[in-house]
């Protein structure tokens, strides 16, 4: 595969203040992460009816294609992967292990299994800003990432990468 620069820096540390969280809170080193080590992170929602994610506040991009991806694993919930804060994301089912829906033109998804209950989710499209927002969001049983949180549930992460390129090359 081709050399790639992930652009995401704390991309295995979501308590870090480089990511904003919105109705979550985020529990460090709580589960063994794909590559073996414990450091994976819980992102628990909170009991708001609201949007539960934690997303980077702005990555400066050029107009090309992009790749989103993220390691995750279900603690209760699924997974959206979101470029704008809205229009342009997907929705996956870590449990079934597939692609629930995508919304935004010319965007791809894919999900791939991993041992352990984890799955790699990719969301990939050319961009037409230069200003973009990765955001991982809680989707709950209905699909709806605005929903009455139960401040338990939530989603493992670890390994967030953001990309130019057409596909997301491995772990960076």
């Amino acid at each position: 595969e081709p050399a790639s620069t992930n652009v995401i820096t704390y991309s295995e540390d979501f308590s870090n203040g480089y990511w904003t969280k919105s109705g979550t809170s985020v529990v460090s080193d709580s589960a063994t992460s794909p590559d073996g080590t414990l450091n994976a992170d819980k992102l628990i929602e909170d009991t708001s009816n609201a949007s539960h994610n934690v997303f980077r506040s702005s990555s400066t991009v050029t107009l090309a294609s992009y790749s989103f991806s993220c390691f995750v694993k279900t603690n209760g919930r699924n997974i959206k992967l979101d470029f704008f804060g809205g229009a342009n994301n997907a929705i996956f089912n870590l449990t079934s292990g597939i692609v629930i829906s995508t919304n935004g033109t010319g965007l791809t998804a894919k999900i791939e299994k991993l041992l352990n209950g984890w799955y790699r989710c990719s969301i990939t499209q050319v961009q037409t800003v230069t200003t973009i927002y990765p955001n991982l969001l809680c989707v709950d049983n209905s699909n709806n990432s605005t929903y009455q949180g139960d401040g338990t549930s939530g989603i493992y992460i670890w390994g967030a990468q953001l990309e130019a390129l057409s596909y997301a090359t491995s772990y960076i």
